[in-house]
């Protein structure tokens, strides 16, 4: 793995980690105000976008797609 690509895995892991972070600290603080529900729904989806682009870096799809251009 290159070196571009562990500081790419590392961005995206720190990413992933400041959403769960928010998601803690919404279900703590926050669990009763009725956009609670909306907020979280939106950073499930965040959360599974980081995954997927966490998952192409990983298996290098996104180096194949940037020779391409």
């Amino acid at each position: 793995m290159t070196d571009n690509n562990q500081k790419n895995l590392e961005t995206s892991e720190n990413l992933q980690k400041s959403v769960m972070t928010i998601m803690y600290t919404m279900r703590q603080k926050y669990s009763k105000y009725p956009e609670y529900k909306t907020i979280m729904m939106n950073l499930t989806t965040v959360s599974k976008e980081i995954n997927s682009i966490r998952l192409k870096e990983i298996v290098g799809e996104m180096d194949e797609m940037t020779k391409k251009d």
